[in-house]
């Protein structure tokens, strides 16, 4: 990736056209979407939000022309890679993208009745124009919204172009981030992220807990094949004993028929 850029106190020093800064509206349906923005970013966050090159942020603003700072627009998540993160929260208002040097690399919408169509239109050409490497879209009813699940693009020579979505025989589908390592699933009731070699939840709570409960199955098995063994060794030897025990009765019997 390529070098980090510092910030460094950049709106303080630079002379700007005065920038009125509202709040963005909140819509009815607000609530519909955070089950998943909170799933997907909680999980996105704990890949990527120890690393000080990482910029990981859910709806706030990404601005996009120096001299308008109304023209900007609130992604519910949004990844840029190889950033000064520290300079970026002390000397920025939001993530402004000439001062940053580059749009962000990564951007989620979460479908809701109020937002869907600017999802699918005017947000779309503009992440596609600011040059956004990936756009993902996530419909919790499943299809109403946007018609699918999940969908997935990539810029590709200046356009999207959709990731190949695959259906589960369960119902379930799957696309694959190129960008984030990760696959992301839909099972009919709750998205998640997933690690494309293992097919697992990247979630380190569930992992953990998984692997303990490999480790429980593991101990139970082990203990098992022990005590196996160690049947069949009491049962050899109550074997042998009988054996020799028969053994020195045939010997006894032998030895009162000779004459």
């Amino acid at each position: 990736m390529a070098a980090t850029r510092i910030i460094t106190n950049a709106w303080k020093v630079r002379t700007l056209p005065d920038i009125f800064y509202e709040e963005p509206e909140r819509v009815e349906d607000d609530m519909e979407q955070w089950p998943t923005v909170f799933r997907i970013s909680g999980l996105l966050y704990e890949r990527y939000g120890d690393r000080p090159d990482v910029f990981i942020n859910g709806g706030g603003f990404v601005s996009y022309d120096a001299t308008d700072g109304n023209r900007r627009v609130a992604p519910d998540l949004f990844i840029a890679f190889d950033v000064d993160v520290a300079g970026i929260y002390e000397n920025l208002p939001n993530f402004w993208i000439w001062e940053i040097g580059k749009a962000p690399d990564f951007v989620m919408e979460v479908a809701s009745p109020s937002t869907a169509a600017n999802d699918l239109g005017w947000k779309r050409e503009l992440y596609q124009r600011l040059g956004i490497q990936e756009y993902w879209r996530f419909d919790p009813t499943g299809e109403d919204l946007y018609g699918q699940p999940i969908a997935g693009e990539r810029l590709v020579a200046g356009r999207y172009e959709e990731y190949e979505l695959q259906q589960g025989d369960d119902g379930s589908v799957r696309a694959h981030s190129e960008l984030l390592g990760v696959v992301f699933s839909w099972n009919g009731q709750e998205f998640d992220a997933l690690d494309p070699a293992t097919g697992l939840t990247i979630d380190k709570r569930v992992a953990a807990e998984g692997r303990a409960d490999a480790a429980e199955a593991r101990a139970i098995v082990a203990e098992a094949e022990l005590n196996l063994e160690q049947t069949a060794r009491s049962q050899a030897e109550t074997r042998a004993e009988a054996a020799e025990a028969e053994l020195a009765r045939l010997r006894a019997q032998l030895g009162r028929q000779e004459p």
